[in-house]
């Protein structure tokens, strides 16, 4: 899961490492994640001005989240179920 965030909304506690690479589009991307258990906290996405990509599983609190839609299904598991009403794409647009 992904979540657009404002750059200056974000406020990360604690040490962080980055890492970058070139996604499937050929756009830079610095995936920023906790040094201890390696797990991402947010991508910091070259092609988009003052816009983080957080993964909102590193919240406190995600009652509130709802997906909008569902990207790379092409590749689903055929056991993951999908939302109604929640539009599901084939690959990343």
């Amino acid at each position: 899961m992904s979540l657009l965030v404002k750059k200056d909304s974000l406020t990360v506690t604690g040490p962080t490492k980055r890492f970058t690479r070139i996604a499937d589009s050929g756009n830079e991307n610095t995936g920023v994640f906790c040094p201890d258990r390696g797990v991402r906290i947010y991508q910091i996405p070259k092609y988009i001005q003052d816009v983080l990509v957080l993964k909102p599983g590193t919240l406190d609190d995600t009652s509130w989240l709802r997906p909008g839609y569902f990207v790379w299904m092409k590749s689903a598991q055929g056991w993951v179920p999908l939302p109604g009403g929640v539009k599901a794409l084939e690959g990343q647009t």
